[in-house]
């Protein structure tokens, strides 16, 4: 085990700027707790800018004049070693004194790699208590089992997600007044086009097909599909696991039917439920649950089924049209919850419930809108009590209006103008 190669400023005493790049808006949030006692834990996504992250933390620790023999970094990737073994090597080669006798600082990569690590780290975190230990992790594996339990009070955990819209922007230097959208429409139409490819994954943002499609199949979606997923839950079946999100880039928003999945994919319904919970754990799928003020009636009806990331999407089905991807782009950048369809048939895209407040919105991305765009939008109001929703189009911007009832349509790429009817 070679430790200096993963800690460079040993020797120099500062990291290469090319580790570090350009910070994003949440490293300031993450900075903030930085000198408290709790173990920092980024979660998310492959290549969503983790390990940048950490680095970005060193080189700002270096800057303050920590001495660099005090931060350790390591990752868990490619590695197989055990902890105790790696912090016995730090302390004989580089602290040359034990690990609690003064504050260090380290940082493991990709800990969810170690087997039964919620426990080696809560021991290692126990026995020192001048020690700063920083975490990242693949997908949610705060919701493994155990975890939380038994990390209790010993962690802030940070969902690392791939950039949204405004930040891509801001990362472009595109130079778009936010209250100025009319001004902008052609460069907000170009830039949101290349964002619904890109994903918000910072490296893929200058890439254009093929390599940008080859980027996000092999260095994300393979190497998750058919190395990370398998290794932590001993899958027997990992083609399983890219038929599912095969299919359901082909139909975002599909409604899920195990039954008809395991007929058509001569699978046990049981499998097919455990393979998309995987999916779903890796940060991959999105699922949708029908509205009901009763919360245990939504988690019994039907559901759908959404990709986590438009490039997903178009990297899985470069053909899907701009209706289907802007869908799921609000269905994913919303967070969505819920939809709504009824035994009348009646369809709602999205019921964003937020707190004690409940919008409607549907999303019609077509060159027309009329009245009967609006009808069950309406019928969901009266039903509800509620007085406004919200049409994304096209290019449509007008108000429809019932009695005290009102919608609002708003063209999908006035981006700060559909935020402001959320709050």
């Amino acid at each position: 085990m070679e430790l200096q190669s993963f800690n460079p400023w040993w020797k120099t005493g500062k990291v290469s700027p090319e580790f570090t790049g350009r910070k994003r808006k949440i490293f300031g949030e993450i900075s903030k707790y930085m000198d408290k006692r709790q173990i920092v834990l980024l979660t998310g996504l492959r290549r969503v800018g983790k390990t940048t992250l950490m680095y970005q933390m060193i080189d700002e620790l270096l800057r303050k004049d920590v001495n660099p023999y005090n931060i350790m970094y390591f990752s868990f990737d490619e590695m197989r070693y055990d902890l105790e073994e790696i912090i016995k090597q730090y302390e004989a080669d580089v602290l040359r004194e034990d690990i609690s006798k003064k504050k260090v600082c380290i940082f493991l990569d990709e800990i969810q790699k170690l087997e039964g690590w919620p426990s080696k780290v809560k021991l290692l975190y126990d026995a020192n208590p001048k020690l700063k230990i920083f975490l990242t992790g693949s997908a949610q594996i705060t919701m493994w089992q155990g975890t939380r339990e038994s990390l209790a009070g010993r962690f802030f955990d940070f969902m690392i997600k791939p950039m949204d819209f405004e930040e891509y922007l801001d990362f472009k230097e595109a130079g778009i007044d936010k209250n100025r959208e009319n001004i902008f429409e052609k460069e907000l139409k170009r830039h949101m086009a290349v964002f619904l490819k890109t994903g918000g994954f910072i490296e893929a943002l200058d890439m254009e097909e093929p390599v940008l499609r080859k980027y996000l199949k092999e260095s994300l979606l393979e190497r998750v599909i058919f190395v990370d997923i398998p290794q932590t839950f001993k899958l027997d079946l990992p083609d399983l696991l890219m038929k599912l999100l095969t299919i359901t880039a082909s139909r975002p928003g599909f409604y899920l039917d195990y039954k008809n999945l395991s007929n058509d994919l001569n699978v046990d319904q049981r499998t097919i439920a455990n393979y998309i919970s995987y999916l779903e754990y890796a940060l991959f799928l999105q699922k949708l649950y029908n509205y009901s003020k009763n919360l245990l009636t939504s988690e019994k009806k039907v559901k759908r089924l959404y990709p986590c990331n438009t490039a997903f999407t178009l990297a899985l089905n470069p053909h899907a049209d701009l209706p289907t991807v802007m869908e799921q782009f609000f269905v994913n950048s919303l967070e969505a919850k819920f939809f709504l369809k009824t035994p009348q048939k009646e369809e709602i895209d999205i019921i964003h419930a937020h707190d004690k407040t409940v919008l409607p919105i549907e999303i019609k991305i077509k060159a027309k809108i009329g009245r009967d765009d609006v009808k069950t939008l309406f019928k969901f109001l009266e039903r509800n009590n509620l007085k406004k929703a919200l049409l994304v189009t096209l290019d449509t911007e007008t108000r429809f209006e019932k009695e005290s009832l009102m919608i609002e349509t708003v063209p999908y790429w006035k981006y700060w103008s559909i935020k402001s009817k959320l709050s």
